[in-house]
C-alpha cells in the first residue's frame, strides 16, 4: 500500500528538515516501540532497560495503560498526540495537548479509532471532557520519563546524524536526492512522490510544503497525520548514519554526557540560557562547555545583543556525524 504525497512547483520550495527531534512523535512511537514481542536489534537494549525501570514504577500500569489505548501496536493514533507546531520539549507538548479543542478532538478520535470500539473514557474524551484530556497530558508526561528522559541523548543523536546526512545528500544530489533517498520511498517522478504506507492515501500538498522528520524510534513504514488538513509532514526512520546510537555512546564517552549534549543540541543555535535549559545543566555549566567546545573548533559564538549564541561548526558537525572532512 502507498502514500501519493503530491507537489506542486511552491511545495518544491517550501520543503524543510527538521532541525530538532520532536518529543511527541517520538514518544508515540516508542510507545509503539513498547508493545513489540520482538523488538529489533536497534531497540533491545532500550527494551530491557525500559522494561526493567517500568517493573519498579508503580504507577507505569496507570500510566501507559491508556496511552497504549490511543496509541495501539498496529492501527492509527489521534492526531492531537503529536501537535504542530513542533514543540521545543516535553513540557510545551504537554500543554499543546491539554489546549486541544472539543471540536478537533472529536473528528480526530473519530478518526482514529475507525473500525475499532473505543472504551467509555475515549468517549469522553471526545466530548471534550476537561478532566480526561489533562489526565492524558500528565500520562504523557510521566511515560516521557519512563521511556524517553534516560536515552534522549541517543534520540538527539541519531536524528541529527540523519540531519547532517540528508542535507549533505542535497547539497550533492538535490531534491531528487533527497527525496528519493528516503526510508520506505517507493517512486519519485518530479511531482508524486510514493511512500511505503500502512493503507493507500493521498495527500496533497497545496503548496504548503512538507517537513521531513526523522524519528530515532520509525522503525518500519514512514508515518504521517490522519487529517490532512493539518500541515504535512512525513516522519521516517533515521538510519541515514550507521550505527548512530553506538557513536553517540561514544561520543559521549570521549566528551562526557553533557558536552557532548551540548554539542548534540548546538545542532540549531541556541542562547547560553536556552542551551542550559535543554541540556539540563546550569547556565554556569553550559558556558563552560561551550567555551570549551569552542577552544576545540566545534562550536563558534557571536554576541548578538545582550546574549551570546552558540551553534555548532562544521568540523563539529562531521564529529557528530561520525564523518571527519578531507584535510
Amino acid at each position: 500500500m502507498t502514500l501519493r504525497i503530491v507537489f506542486t512547483r511552491e511545495d518544491l520550495q517550501h520543503i524543510r528538515i527538521s532541525a530538532e527531534p520532536d518529543p511527541m512523535w517520538e514518544l508515540v512511537q516508542s510507545i509503539h516501540q513498547l508493545q513489540e514481542r520482538r523488538p529489533t536489534p536497534r531497540y533491545h537494549e532500550w527494551h530491557r532497560q525500559t522494561r526493567k525501570r517500568i517493573a519498579g514504577h508503580d504507577d507505569a500500569r496507570r500510566v501507559l495503560g491508556p496511552l497504549c489505548t490511543l496509541v495501539p501496536h498496529e492501527g492509527a493514533f489521534p492526531d492531537f498526540l503529536t501537535p504542530a507546531p513542533s514543540p521545543r520539549d516535553i513540557e510545551a507538548g504537554c500543554e499543546q495537548i491539554a489546549c486541544t479543542t472539543t471540536g478537533f478532538l472529536r473528528d480526530d478520535l473519530t478518526a482514529a479509532f475507525e473500525g475499532r470500539t473505543a472504551p467509555s473514557w475515549i468517549r469522553e474524551l471526545a466530548t471534550g471532557d476537561r478532566r480526561t484530556l489533562t489526565d492524558v497530558a500528565g500520562a504523557a508526561r510521566s511515560a516521557y520519563d519512563l521511556l524517553l528522559r534516560p536515552h534522549w541523548f541517543d534520540v538527539r543523536a541519531s536524528t541529527s546524524a540523519d540531519r547532517a546526512a540528508r542535507l549533505r545528500t542535497l547539497s550533492c544530489d538535490g531534491v531528487r536526492g533527497l527525496l528519493t533517498g528516503l526510508p520506505g520511498v517507493l517512486g519519485w517522478d518530479g511531482e508524486v512522490l510514493e511512500v511505503r504506507y500502512p493503507d493507500d492515501r493521498t495527500l496533497d500538498l497545496a503548496g504548503r510544503g512538507l517537513t521531513l522528520l526523522p524519528s530515532h524510534f520509525c522503525w518500519t513504514n514512514p508515518i504521517s497525520l490522519i487529517n490532512p488538513d493539518l500541515p504535512p509532514v512525513l516522519v521516517y526512520s533515521a538510519t541515514a548514519a550507521a550505527e548512530t546510537s553506538a557513536h553517540g555512546r561514544e561520543l559521549a564517552a570521549l566528551l562526557g554526557p553533557n558536552r557532548a549534549g551540548c554539542l548534540t543540541t548546538l545542532t540549531r543555535p541556541h542562547s547560553t540560557s536556552a542551551l542550559a535549559s535543554r541540556v539540563g545543566i546550569s547556565i554556569g555549566s553550559a558556558s563552560k562547555q561551550a567555551a570549551t567546545l569552542r577552544e576545540a573548533g566545534l562550536v563558534v559564538s557571536e554576541r548578538q545583543g545582550s546574549a551570546v549564541v552558540h551553534r555548532i561548526s562544521p568540523l563539529g558537525a562531521a564529529l557528530l556525524a561520525g564523518e571527519l572532512p578531507e584535510c
